[in-house]
């Protein structure tokens, strides 16, 4: 989830992206709506299912009023002080098309594939200037054109503090399993991959990154050292000045969920029993990120989601 602050003019780019918008949330009691969207098509991994029940869907919080309000604005995660949440990431069927494509419309990036020294990867910006990574899908890029409704929402970059509390975390807590590992002692960073194989393609035999077929993973950067620092080292996007908020996990049952959550003595947020909506919980990662927990209604129907 990211706030946005013109739902119009964001959900306008996700879509130019090849993002179609499958369910809308609008809570006018608590004045803002929320927007999820996922790639839908016939070219898409989980376009037939219920939207809980996809690997992976970009959600955009708006508050009302933020478009006219001249002074608002949100967060990136990448300037200091408020580093953490980094990009998401779109992997596509060609990329210097894609990226051709998205140039050409107008949209301005972060780094174009021409730019620095990793000629294989680009960042575009969106309206809020939240990061977009764009990754290619596959080893070599076969056609001459790219079609959006060919890309995938392969994963959510966050950076941690302590990679080994991290991973632990994501694996034991959250049923997670890594899928890949980079290491780059050279620039003092490492990257890890965290995601659910059994819902996503098997892995091609000798590609080089065969998890770029995949969506919803969860991708954690560890600055070497950081580990060593007192405190928070990261901003979670949800105390002042906000912008991303979480990450989302839907589950088969729950109720079982959030009972095994508590017997994992994780730390929550929102218990299914605080607050007024009882069909969502909030559990806290290592670094304090936000993870929403609800019910995967592909499995369990229990509400008219």
């Amino acid at each position: 989830m990211m706030r946005v602050k013109d739902p119009k003019r964001s959900v306008e780019f996700y879509k130019f992206l090849g993002l179609n918008l499958v369910n809308t949330i609008d809570m006018p009691e608590w004045k803002f709506c929320n927007y999820f969207l996922a790639y839908d098509g016939p070219a898409s991994l989980q376009g037939a299912r219920h939207w809980t029940d996809r690997n992976a869907v970009l959600e955009l919080t708006h508050n009302y009023g933020t478009e006219n309000d001249p002074n608002y604005s949100v967060v990136n995660g990448n300037t200091e002080p408020h580093r953490g949440f980094g990009h998401i990431a779109i992997s596509v069927d060609n990329i210097e098309a894609a990226c051709k494509r998205i140039e050409d419309a107008g949209y301005p990036f972060q780094k174009k594939l021409t730019e620095g020294r990793m000629r294989h990867i680009a960042f575009a910006k969106d309206p809020d200037g939240y990061w977009v990574e764009i990754i290619r899908r596959a080893d070599e890029d076969l056609s001459t054109t790219t079609d959006p409704g060919s890309y995938r929402l392969n994963h959510t970059m966050l950076r941690v503090k302590d990679a080994e509390a991290s991973l632990k975390f994501y694996q034991e807590s959250m049923g997670m399993t890594l899928v890949r590992t980079i290491e780059n002692p050279e620039n003092k960073f490492n990257l890890y991959f965290l995601g659910y194989p059994a819902s996503n393609p098997e892995i091609k035999e000798g590609a080089k990154n065969g998890v770029a077929e995949w969506e919803g993973l969860l991708e954690l950067t560890w600055n070497y050292g950081t580990e060593k620092q007192e405190g928070p080292v990261y901003h979670n996007g949800n105390t002042e000045p906000q912008g991303f908020g979480h990450i989302c996990i839907s589950v088969d049952d729950l109720e079982a969920a959030c009972d095994r959550f508590e017997s994992l003595k994780v730390n929550f947020k929102k218990r299914l029993t605080d607050g007024r909506m009882h069909n969502i919980a909030f559990i806290l990662d290592p670094d304090g990120y936000w993870i929403e927990v609800v019910q995967n209604q592909g499995i369990k129907r229990t509400g008219d989601w």
